[in-house]
């Protein structure tokens, strides 16, 4: 249950936390039709458009039928954020990437039942997931702290940091900083433990380029060829006159090549003729998934002609055994 103003002065955590504008925002703690509902979706989508997106879904909560009340209770609410935690990692794992969710809890009063809490968390320790509270108001969270040191899983994680508003009231950054600095670890310890190696950092371009079939309609065909006798022909048919000067094709100038490089400064080579490109070679090395590896798992291996390592991604449906091409 949380009251208006300390929820909408702790929302601004958000772009902190994000990498994207669509945020799913659950609520918990409300009573309707007589029943207490433990986790809800708070606006008409399952995803807000940025801050904005969630402070409106959150007023939107105040003009329905819901009524704030306790007690107060997470379990739910973890239980959800940890099973698309888990959906989201294993699409994103089939396109190469990777995927960590972040859940902000915000509340005003004190978890109901500790121990339900702990075992909620406990069944989330598996899941690329951090958990943040914020605790607002003037509630006793002393019951909450336990939350900051607890371990969980045979190898003793810890996924939860519990942070009290008005201790970082003050100070934005304050709070952002407290919230924030136990998640790089808990990110870390996560993957480490899952044998997953960090993705290669992008070079050059990162926009998505979508193939489409060739249209003989409304597609033109570029394409330059040279045939025998030197001259250059359009894959769609017809030869370039010799005439070069306002030679036009599909809206295009084209002018004639130098016949020899002595208009080229440094250089009075002739230039008999224009060759035509060279295919490079496709060179392939077949690669066998070792144990252990699973898709979206990167691994190492040499370059055969440069012996220089390079870094690949197992592809989807692909277990150990199974074999992949790699271009090099």
């Amino acid at each position: 249950m949380i009251t208006k103003r300390p929820f909408q002065q702790s929302v601004p955590l958000l772009p902190s936390m994000t990498q994207t504008k669509k945020i799913p925002v659950w609520g918990f703690g409300a009573k309707y039709g007589g029943i207490v509902r433990h986790c809800f979706q708070c606006g008409p989508s399952a995803e807000a458009d940025g801050i904005d997106g969630v402070l409106e879904a959150y007023r939107g909560v105040f003009k329905t039928a819901l009524i704030m009340s306790g007690p107060t209770s997470f379990t739910e609410v973890i239980s959800l954020a940890a099973s698309q935690a888990m959906k989201s990692q294993a699409n994103a794992l089939k396109w190469g990437k990777q995927s960590y969710t972040i859940l902000l809890i915000i509340t005003d009063g004190a978890v109901s039942d500790v121990e339900a809490t702990r075992r909620a968390i406990l069944g989330a320790s598996n899941a690329p997931l951090s958990i943040v509270i914020v605790g607002v108001g003037s509630a006793d969270f002393s019951a909450m702290r336990f939350l900051d040191d607890l371990q969980v899983g045979p190898n003793g994680k810890d996924i939860v940091q519990f942070v009290e508003f008005d201790a970082h009231r003050h100070s934005k950054a304050s709070l952002t900083r407290a919230t924030l600095e136990e998640i790089p670890d808990q990110l870390v310890s996560y993957f480490t433990s899952q044998n997953i190696m960090p993705l290669s950092v992008p070079r050059g371009s990162t926009i998505n380029v979508i193939e489409e079939e060739y249209n003989s309609e409304t597609d033109i065909d570029l394409t330059l060829n040279i045939n025998s006798d030197g001259k250059i022909e359009l894959s769609e048919g017809g030869y370039l006159q010799d005439s070069w000067s306002g030679t036009n094709y599909a809206g295009l100038s084209i002018l004639r090549p130098p016949t020899t490089l002595d208009n080229i400064p440094g250089s009075s080579a002739h230039m008999q003729s224009i060759p035509a490109p060279t295919q490079l070679p496709d060179r392939r090395l077949r690669v066998q998934v070792p144990p252990g590896i699973s898709p979206g798992m990167q691994i190492q291996i040499q370059n055969p002609e440069t012996r220089q390592m390079m870094i690949v991604a197992v592809p989807a449906g692909l277990g150990p055994g199974s074999a992949f091409d790699v271009a090099y």
